[in-house]
């Protein structure tokens, strides 16, 4: 069962300022390895599904139900997660990049196995058909 939107909203608006937080103050151990900077870009991957998921539940509230992340969206959420990581250390911004692509493909995967198919794949049928009635 999930939450409602403005319950999802709060919550994942909190997380994210929580892991940015805890990204600032933890950021000693973060730098001090290679495998703290992997680890720093997997805690920004992290925050970026939360700012994607307060982005997005945000829209909901105040547009329209049923209203759907785009690349602006997805690119605005990226941009704030390897910017926050990229106050910690550069390999943290690169890695935060990588597994944030990571986590969006699943995401995507998720969605579409929830949802079905995309609008992209809805309007490619819809033109499909419409070019075998012409015929």
């Amino acid at each position: 069962m999930s939450a409602p939107t403005e319950l999802s909203c709060a919550v994942s608006g909190i997380l994210s300022v929580v892991v940015f937080a805890a990204m600032q103050v933890l950021q000693d151990m973060f730098k001090s390895s290679e495998l703290g900077t992997i680890g720093g870009g997997l805690v920004g991957s992290i925050l970026f599904l939360f700012i994607l998921t307060f982005i997005n539940n945000l829209e909901n509230i105040l547009l329209d139900k049923g209203f759907a992340s785009s690349l602006f969206e997805v690119a605005v959420a990226v941009g704030l997660a390897v910017f926050s990581c990229s106050l910690i250390h550069r390999v943290c911004a690169t890695t935060c990049m990588i597994f944030s692509m990571i986590v969006l493909f699943y995401l995507n995967k998720l969605s579409h196995g929830k949802y079905g198919a995309s609008q992209a794949q809805a309007y490619i049928a819809s033109q499909t058909r419409a070019n075998k009635k012409k015929n």
